[in-house]
């Protein structure tokens, strides 16, 4: 081929426009395949893991911070056709009011009459079958948003890139499964922990000791008499989670940070709906607590 008829004056000028030529097309391909966008929310999964990690409220206040608000920004209100979420809002803290003013479907789904750690989520199942269903019933979708910290889904989005289906994933980093990659089963990844501006800060549960000792001993002199109170982790941890203004992980943290120092112990108490395992200072705790009163008497609370 004579060189004089291409249209380019040097071998790099032709590798940028063919790299131009192609980034583009698939630019323009990957917007096609957004023109009809389903967006399914793990709200259960997503609610509880930010919480209880970061403090941070899906439904923030502010925007940027706010998960629904930014989604429909990514995503434009003239693409998205379907907005679910899916959990059990007898449990979570969240305005229904506020996500029905977004736009926002509501799927309720009941887990079990329990909270915290003893707590069963069923919205990953629920909301695994509406989006396989939907696959049947409207054809028309090009692209799944699926927002989840759940490795449960990744059997779903498998099987929507095998059904040509665009595939978003928007998940939680720090909660993802070790032991596979869930950004594997997705055309494009994005962290919530940077899409919602989450703040993460450090914690220093050392410096919890001596406040949650003083409430512990404190609950003690006011109920310890009484038979139908005892003092258990789950209530103690929601406490030290108001008290201090902490994310519940923490407080959980600080509960075995006195534990691991024989500050307290659990030991089986006697009440009037029998024996109930209950938090106590022990002799190091107690010990501790006058070393630091010496220390910093008027920092007492």
């Amino acid at each position: 081929m004579d060189d004089k008829a291409l249209p380019f004056n040097s071998e790099p000028e032709m590798s940028s426009f063919f790299e131009n030529f192609f980034g583009t097309a698939k630019k323009s391909f990957e917007d096609q395949k957004r023109d009809n966008v389903a967006i399914y929310v793990d709200y259960d999964n997503v609610y509880w893991t930010l919480m209880n990690s970061y403090g941070h409220d899906p439904d923030d206040s502010e925007l940027t911070k706010n998960l629904f608000a930014q989604l429909w920004e990514f995503y434009g209100q003239d693409h998205i056709r379907t907005f679910r979420s899916y959990a059990d809002y007898e449990k979570v803290k969240t305005s229904l009011t506020s996500l029905q003013r977004k736009r926002v479907q509501i799927r309720h789904v009941y887990s079990n009459d329990k909270s915290g750690d003893y707590r069963k989520n069923a919205s990953d199942i629920e909301m695994s079958i509406d989006v396989i269903e939907s696959t049947y019933k409207d054809s028309n979708i090009s692209c799944y948003v699926i927002v989840t910290a759940d490795s449960d889904m990744i059997p779903v989005l498998s099987r929507l890139m095998y059904k040509g289906k665009r595939v978003e994933l928007f998940y939680l980093s720090s909660a993802a499964p070790k032991h596979i990659d869930m950004t594997r089963f997705a055309h494009h990844s994005v962290d919530l922990l940077e899409f919602l501006n989450v703040e993460i800060q450090q914690y220093d549960v050392e410096k919890y000791a001596f406040d949650s000792l003083m409430f512990i001993e404190e609950w003690h002199q006011q109920f310890g008499h009484k038979t139908d109170r005892w003092l258990g982790t789950s209530w103690l941890k929601v406490r030290f989670q108001e008290k201090f203004s902490i994310p519940s992980d923490v407080a959980s943290e600080v509960i075995e940070y006195l534990q691991s120092t024989g500050s307290i112990s659990t030991e089986n108490r006697p009440t009037d709906k029998g024996s109930k395992p209950s938090i106590s200072i022990t002799e190091n705790g107690r010990k501790i607590i006058t070393e630091l009163r010496e220390v910093a008497p008027t920092d007492l609370t």
